[in-house]
């Protein structure tokens, strides 16, 4: 209470200063400013004189309380160390662990106190720091060696900002030493691992120890060396014959381990939490830019320090085996310089080089050695020292070669260096005498001090074994004297590392001492010799000031792992697989779930955020933790099942808990998760039910595994279920839902990875031939579900890898696991569809495919037929909300209409009907984006040749969507999908046009150029049937495009084929598509003139170019019901363009041939009958074929082009060798024509201009009838010829008198010639008529 009391004193008032304090700082002031001005006034200088050290401790103080305290804690410390060689009793016992009990109090409540105190600072390095290296290294006492174990705790919890070099010293000279010396009980190696257990649960604590040792230029690695004496512990050593007794501490010390283990992992990871919170709370990542620059600066400091230290250890590690090598690469990386007085310095400086190496180096004759043994010699000073400690001093560095010439070479050296230091010196005569003294006491102590020399040497035998060594004189016998005593007490060695001296000496009989009394002598020499390093070091440790550094950077984790994760991975899965203990399996599976965390959590995102990119590295470690755990659940080794004990159980509940919790970073290590969940789910089938669609209704669930799994027979089976138990069972299923319920909370990358590995997996399960299992299908379902929520893109990525599995899982043979598929994808389906989609997204799209892929590669009808039923249901049942998905769902009905499957076609039709008719009238702004797939699926009904009744109904839907298309014009404008990639920038009409109409002509004109007669005939009748009804409204940019359709049907490539398959397409698809081209083109001919008018009789052209008569009869038939119907609104142009068709479709015509001349004939006919009138005594049709023809409508100009055409008709006709009666018929036919045109245009004033030329065909047209008649002399032809004469005669008659002369000058001598071979009574009065006209004239 006394003790607690001084310290809250000072912890009140702290630095405030009492009334004393102040009065003696008043009087010291006074004091001085006399002694300034006494020394000013006589001129001369003078040291002010030292105050006491009393007086310097009193003026530390602020107040009394303050000192009170350093006096108090002071003496505490004192009476804490137990001194070397002391006794003690139980009385003293008990005090010293009070006194060590009230320190650690002190620490533990007044650290602050003691923290703001420089002198208590100073008492903790120089005196209980000493104090605790004497009580660790000497006392026996287990309960001592315990107290200050964890006063060391204390220290280096809230001191270690003060003692940075004095816990090295705890630690790689007392600490790590004595859990491999033999000289250490076993309770005091407990106490150490104990110890740094406690150490190790402290974050701040071990990161702490790598930033200030482990990336310390000069320092330690502390952490790697923790680490791998840790490890050591955790191996197992014991076999069958190793006592019981020893069987358990080796189990307590393994324990201790594996825990220290398990804290390291445990610190890396709450570190990292640690700094992440403080992240988040400071905000340090979004607002403090400079601070995070600074703090990544600092870290590169570090990692360039690290770089530079392990360089450095390199080096080091090469000296101790090849010296001159070793000094090489240090030399080239900057740490050693090239100099023999910089190679000495280094090796004066560096603790760590090899200290045999260095005594072989400095002994070694080269002369360059030779010059660095100079230069190290040379850095002595050995002024005003004894030979003795000048010699001890000399060897505190290095170890004496075993060769006599190097240690000649030092020893000279060393002489002369003395001699140097100290040229007032009495005692040595020259050099030499030195040198001889100092080589024996070398070998006085090595006579002395080693144990395999029986007869030693005595007093006066090394007395007079130096006699005369002085130039002929003797060394001072009591010089002698205390060099013998000195070194019988304490032999000769290097200042560190003497115990690995000791041990290096130790023969290998002596390392298994026989006798129990020689290995407590052993101990005990090892005891002393670490306590005496140790405490020299210490001693050392508390004059050294070197900075500590706090750890700030959570990134400083990232080495630490890469040090431990191998140690810590070989310790735990050694553990768990060589230990059946509960509390060692325990403790190893917590090890690994804590290196899967750290190698996730810590290496991963440490990974990202400084963005290294080697992924397969970056995953070593983590996949290395899991494949260790994988393997301890004995599921993936189906041969070891029948193996599974307690701690294979623990393994997978271990699995399955790093799943939930650490899911967020596994990676592609998900795989191995899923995989152990599918074979748990296997294993429980054990026992229970089955779906009768897996199995046969004989299997039992232990067939079917048996059956699933192929290797593993009942009984094994049966030693697993007993090993998991029901208990286990029930904890499984919600360990296992709540890691797929727990999917949703995943990050946009971690659920890609969990998606991927359950579907492969699920893959895995669906593989077996025999026995395929639905298990993760349905997980796949599950965890659709719960991350439906999530944003677009983040829900795209997964459905992009959930997609492809129901693709392969829907197309597999097995009609269970399909059937299951699709019914998941339609409940899918509802689900996603109520989320709704906005303009110009294609998720449904992205979503319903997988309904395409088993459509188009499942063979199995049936499963095809329920896609079918799935799309039905969804049109029906959801239609309101599809967008996208209507290409989809067309696609599937597409593909259906060619299904062998009559049963799946007819189900697609219907369905398609109830789209078109019922539900594109209310959705038409929704499936107008999918109106080209409506389309498509339309042409395939009709176009399938298995369909009779439903072609024609396919087509008449076609005809509706023309209609729907019609009445929304305006919603095509309207629709958002407009200013998509493919119709950016097109003006309205465009839209409608490309949108609506287009496709529409396109796919009617596919079913015409590849169907049956009877389904074009019907699809010709609907392409024209929709642009008699609508084709108002056509743009005229539209009906150029929609001819460049139509006319395809007339595509030459579709004529020339074979006889049958042309007669049948030119009869059922040409001779009705063509008149329906003119009935367009009359009803909108203000809008299609122009621009149709040369197409048209360019396709009148290619007719007849076929040389085929039907053909050719049914372009004629139609070019003059076009000319009939529309010649009254022929410009000039048109008229133009029509003589000139005339003229090319004569020349087309071939004229050697009968066959060809009905076809001339049947032309000259239509130009008759659209030029003069119906009223000619003709054959052919009249109707609608105005009286007196188009006659007034041709100019005179177009007319006598007519009449040379019908000449050059009539000379090829006549020209002919052929004699047939159609060919007369062709001449007289153009002859009569002629005669009529030229005739009528003798009246016609429009020809007033032409007269000359009306004549000049008058008279041509008279003299070819008339000797067209005289040439042939009887039959048939003449007979025909005689119809023209007298045509011909009768409009003479009708002639004026004045206009007879017209006829030629020629014309009456003509007619007498004509009387010469008259036949006829009518032509005989004709001509008697005409006569008598001229002769009364």
């Amino acid at each position: 209470m006394g003790v607690n009391s001084v310290f809250e004193k000072s912890k009140q008032f702290g630095n405030l200063k009492d009334d004393e304090t102040i009065v003696k700082e008043v009087v010291d002031m006074l004091v001085s400013s006399a002694e300034e001005m006494t020394s000013d006034r006589a001129g001369i200088h003078r040291t002010s004189v030292s105050r006491s050290d009393e007086s310097q401790d009193q003026s530390l103080f602020q107040n009394i309380y303050q000192e009170d305290v350093f006096l108090i804690f002071q003496e505490l410390c004192i009476l804490s160390q137990i001194e070397e060689n002391e006794t003690t009793n139980d009385q003293q016992l008990r005090f010293k662990l009070m006194i060590l009990g009230i320190v650690h109090e002190i620490f533990e409540n007044h650290s602050t106190v003691i923290q703001s105190s420089e002198p208590c600072i100073t008492v903790i390095k120089r005196i209980l720091c000493i104090g605790l290296t004497q009580n660790a290294t000497l006392n026996p006492n287990v309960q001592v060696f315990e107290k200050s174990c964890d006063l060391f705790v204390v220290l280096l919890d809230k001191f270690k900002a003060h003692l940075k070099p004095s816990i090295e010293v705890f630690f790689k000279d007392i600490i790590l030493p004595i859990l491999v010396l033999d000289a250490y009980s076993f309770d005091q190696k407990q106490i150490v691992m104990k110890t740094i257990e406690k150490i190790l649960t402290n974050p701040q604590s071990v990161v702490d120890m790598y930033v200030n040792y482990d990336l310390g230029l000069t320092s330690g690695n502390l952490f790697k060396l923790i680490v791998e004496e840790i490890s050591k512990t955790t191996v197992l050593t014991g076999n069958d014959y190793t006592p019981s007794a020893q069987k358990i501490r080796e189990r307590e010390m393994r324990i201790l381990g594996l825990g220290c283990l398990s804290n390291i992992l445990q610190c890396l990871v709450d570190w990292w939490q640690v700094c992440e919170v403080q992240k988040i709370t400071s905000g340090t990542d979004v607002d403090d830019v400079d601070s995070g620059n600074q703090k990544k600066t600092e870290l590169e400091k570090f990692e360039s320090v690290k770089q530079l230290k392990n360089l450095l250890e390199q080096g080091i590690q090469l000296f101790s085996t090849k010296p001159k090598k070793g000094l090489t690469f240090l030399q080239e990386n900057g740490f050693v310089g090239n100099s023999a007085e910089g190679v000495a310095q280094f090796m004066m400086k560096e603790e760590r080089l090899d200290k045999t190496q260095v005594g072989d180096y400095l002994g070694d004759p080269d002369e360059f050695n030779s010059s660095v043994m100079n230069a190290y010699i040379d850095m002595l000073d050995f002024s005003s020292i004894g030979i003795l400690p000048a010699l001890r001093l000399f060897l505190e560095k290095f170890r004496l070669p075993g060769e006599a010439q190097k240690i000649d070479r030092l020893m000279l050296k060393f002489a002369s260096r003395y001699l140097d230091c100290n040229p007032n010196q009495e005692i040595f005569a020259n050099a030499d005498a030195a040198y001889v003294l100092a080589f024996s006491v070398i070998l006085l102590t090595t006579d002395l001090h080693n144990k395999t020399i029986k007869n030693k040497i005595t007093k006066e035998g090394y007395i007079s074994m130096n006699r005369g060594i002085n130039d002929g004189g003797n060394i001072p016998e009591e010089l002698l004297v205390s060099i013998f005593n000195d070194i019988s007490k304490n032999e000769i060695k290097m200042k560190a590392g003497a115990t690995a001296l000791l041990r290096s000496r130790v023969t290998p009989g002596q390392g298994s001492l026989a006798t129990d009394e020689e290995r407590r002598k052993m101990a005990a020499v090892e005891m002393e010799a670490m306590s005496q390093t140790a405490r020299s070091l210490m001693e050392s440790a508390c004059d050294t000031d070197s900075h500590f550094t706090p750890a700030q950077h959570q990134h400083h984790v990232k080495p630490m792992f890469e040090i431990c994760w191998a140690p810590c991975l070989v310790a735990f899965s050694m553990g768990v697989q060589l230990s059946d203990d509960e509390e060692e399996c325990a403790i190893c599976l917590k090890g690994l779930r804590l290196g899967v965390r750290a190698s996730c959590f810590l290496q991963d995102r440490t990974e990202k955020e400084t963005g290294e990119k080697n992924v397969n590295e970056k995953n070593k470690k983590k996949e290395a933790f899991i494949k260790a755990l994988t393997d301890f659940t004995l599921l993936t080794h189906k041969s070891s099942l029948g193996d599974m004990k307690k701690k294979n159980v623990e393994a997978i509940k271990t699995l399955l808990l790093i799943g939930n919790e650490d899911g967020e970073y596994l990676e592609e290590s998900w795989i191995d998760v899923m995989r152990c969940m599918s074979y748990l789910e296997l294993v429980q089938l054990i026992g229970t039910g089955l779906n009768s669609n897996m199995s046969h209704e004989d299997d039992s669930s232990l067939h079917y595994v048996m059956k699933a799994t192929g290797e593993i027979d009942e009984e094994t089976l049966e030693i697993v279920r007993e090993s998991l138990g029901d208990s286990f069972s029930q904890e499984v299923v919600v360990a296992i839902d709540r890691i797929f319920n727990s999917s949703s909370r995943l990050s946009a990358e971690a659920i890609v990875h969990f998606v991927n590995a359950l579907c492969q997996v699920s893959r895995e399960e669906l593989s077996h031939p025999d026995a395929p299992r639905m298990f993760l299908l349905g997980k796949v379902v599950d965890v659709a579900f719960y991350n439906m929520n999530r944003i677009r893109f983040e829900w795209g990525r997964i459905w992009t890898v959930i997609g492809e599995h129901f693709n392969a899982a829907g197309c597999n043979p097995n009609e269970s696991v399909a059937y299951y598929s699709i019914d998941a994808l339609r409940q899918l389906s509802i689900k996603f569809l109520e989320k709704g989609e906005l303009p110009n997204f294609k998720f449904q799209k992205e979503f319903l495919r997988p309904f395409e892929v088993i459509m188009i590669r499942n063979e199995n009808a049936q499963v095809r037929n329920l896609v079918v039923q799935c799309c039905t249901y969804l049109v029906k049942a959801h239609s309101s909300c599809l967008r996208s998905g209507w290409q989809n769902i067309f696609s599937v009905l597409t593909h259906s209409s060619g299904d062998p499957s009559m049963e799946i076609v007819k189900n697609a039709f219907q369905t398609t009907c109830f789209v078109i008719e019922h539900r594109l009238k209310h959705d038409f702004s929704a499936i107008l984006e999918s109106l080209q797939d409506v389309l498509k699926c339309l042409e395939e009904f009709a176009c399938n040749p298995n369909l009779p009744g439903k072609n024609t109904e396919a087509i008449r839907l076609i005809g509706i969507c023309a209609g729907f298309v019609s009445e929304n014009s305006h919603r095509i404008d309207e629709d958002p999908h407009r200013d998509s990639h493919f119709f950016k920038g097109l003006s309205s009409d465009q839209q409608i046009w490309l949108r609506g109409w287009l496709p529409i002509f396109l796919k009617l004109s596919s079913i015409i150029n590849e169907s049956r007669s009877d389904v074009r005939k019907q699809s010709l009748k609907v392409m024209f049937e929709v642009m008699d009804h609508h084709g108002g409204d056509f743009k005229p940019e539209w009906w150029e495009d929609l001819f460049d359709i139509v006319f395809k049907i007339f595509n030459p490539t579709k004529i020339e084929i074979h006889d049958k398959d042309k007669q049948e397409w030119i009869s059922t698809t040409c001779n009705h598509a063509m008149p329906k081209v003119v009935d367009v083109f009359t009803k909108h001919f203000s809008l299609l003139s122009v621009e149709l008018l040369p197409r048209i009789y360019k396709q009148f052209s290619d007719f007849l170019q076929q040389h085929n008569e039907q053909l050719s009869l049914c372009a004629i038939s139609c070019f003059e019901w076009l000319i009939t119907r529309n010649g009254e609104r022929f410009t000039e142009s048109m008229w133009t363009q029509t003589i000139d068709l005339i003229e090319n479709l004569f020349i087309i015509l071939p004229s050697t041939t009968s066959e060809f001349s009905a076809i001339r004939y049947e032309l000259v006919d239509s130009i008759s009958r659209f030029t003069l009138g119906a009223d000619q005594n003709v054959s052919g049709p009249k109707n609608n074929i105005p009286d007196d023809g188009l006659f007034i409508h041709v100019s005179p100009d177009s007319l006598l082009r007519i009449c040379h055409v019908l000449a050059q008709n009539y000379k090829m006709a006549k020209q002919s060798t052929d004699d047939g009666s159609s060919l007369i018929r062709l001449e007289t036919r153009s002859l009569s024509t002629m005669l009529s045109i030229v005739l009528r245009l003798l009246y016609d004033i429009r020809a007033d201009k032409l007269k000359g030329e009306v004549s000049r065909r008058v008279t041509e047209v008279v003299a070819l009838s008339f000797e067209g008649y005289s040439t042939l002399m009887s039959g048939t032809n003449r007979e025909a010829y005689e119809t023209v004469v007298c045509e011909l005669l009768s409009e003479c008659n009708k002639l004026p008198n004045e206009m007879l002369a017209t006829l030629g000058p020629d014309f009456p001598s003509k007619l007498c010639d004509l009387v010469r071979t008259v036949d006829g009574q009518r032509m005989r009065d004709l001509l008697c008529d005409l006569l008598r006209r001229f002769t009364c004239k």
